[in-house]
C-alpha cells in the first residue's frame, strides 16, 4: 500500500485523509493526480519507536507489522558496539636502585711509636765493710757518685761517706781521698789526686782513671782497708 505525504509539509498522511493533520493542507487536489511513490525515508521518531519502511508511519518497538500498511516491520540495526578501550599499559619496570659507588676505605696512618723512657744510669748499690773492724758502711742510695774521705766543715768538705770516725786520719786517708762512680753500668775505684793513694787487690790506681770493681774487692784507702759487697 502505497503512503501518501502532503505536498505542502511533507508530512505522511494516512490513505483517504481530505486534510493533512500537520499543516492542514487540502489533500483532495491529490485524488484526481496519480499518486506517485514518495521516497521512502525514515522520519526520526522518539527513542524506542520503529518506523516503517513502506509508510513511514511510526510503530511501537517490538511490532512484526506496521499498524498502518500492514507491512512487515524489520528490527532497526543495533549501533554498532564502542570499542573497548585498550587496557591500560603496564608502568615499564622500575630501575633497580644504583648500587653506591664503592669508596675503599682510608688508610689509617701508624701512629708513632712513643719515645722510650729515658733510661736512668744505674745508682751505686751495695756497702763498705771495714776489715779491721769489720764495721758495715752502707752506700747513699740512688746516687751514682759516691766520694769517700774524712769529713772537715772548716774547709767545707762532706764526703758520702766520712771514714774520719773509724780513724781514717790516723790511716792516711785524705779529706777527698777518692770515688766510687758508675762508668757503663760499670761501679769503678777512682783515686781523686790523694797523698797516699788508693789500691784495688794490691794494684795501685792511676790518679783520676776510674778501676772497675766486683763484688768482693778489695780497696785500700791509705792504710785503710775497705770490702766491697755490691749487695
Amino acid at each position: 500500500m502505497s503512503v501518501t505525504h502532503c505536498p505542502s509539509c511533507n508530512t505522511p498522511v494516512p490513505p483517504g485523509s481530505i486534510f493533512c493533520d500537520n499543516c492542514g493542507y487540502d489533500l483532495r487536489s491529490l485524488a484526481a493526480a496519480s499518486p506517485t511513490p514518495a521516497p521512502t525515508y525514515q522520519v526520526p521518531l522518539p527513542e524506542g519507536d520503529w518506523v516503517c519502511p513502506a509508510c513511514g508511519h511510526p510503530n511501537v518497538a517490538g511490532s512484526a507489522f506496521c499498524e498502518n500498511c500492514g507491512g512487515q516491520l524489520a528490527k532497526p540495526a543495533a549501533p554498532p558496539p564502542a570499542p573497548a578501550a585498550p587496557p591500560p599499559a603496564a608502568p615499564p619496570p622500575a630501575a633497580p636502585p644504583a648500587a653506591p659507588a664503592y669508596t675503599p676505605p682510608a688508610p689509617q696512618a701508624t701512629p708513632p711509636a712513643p719515645p722510650a723512657p729515658p733510661v736512668s744510669p744505674a745508682a751505686i748499690t751495695g756497702h763498705l765493710v771495714i776489715k779491721a773492724s769489720n764495721v758495715s758502711l752502707p752506700i747513699p742510695p740512688g746516687k751514682q757518685t759516691i766520694v769517700m774521705g774524712r769529713e772537715d766543715p772548716v774547709s767545707g768538705i762532706f764526703p758520702d761517706i766520712d771514714l774520719d770516725p773509724y780513724g781514717a786520719q790516723d790511716e792516711g786517708v785524705g779529706r777527698r781521698h777518692a770515688q766510687l762512680v758508675m762508668q757503663g753500668g760499670q761501679v769503678c775505684l777512682e783515686d781523686l789526686d790523694s797523698v797516699n793513694g788508693s789500691v784495688v787487690n794490691k794494684q795501685r790506681l792511676n790518679p783520676r782513671q776510674p778501676q772497675p770493681i766486683q763484688d768482693g774487692d778489695e780497696l785500700r784507702l791509705g792504710k785503710m782497708i775497705l770490702i766491697y759487697h755490691a749487695s
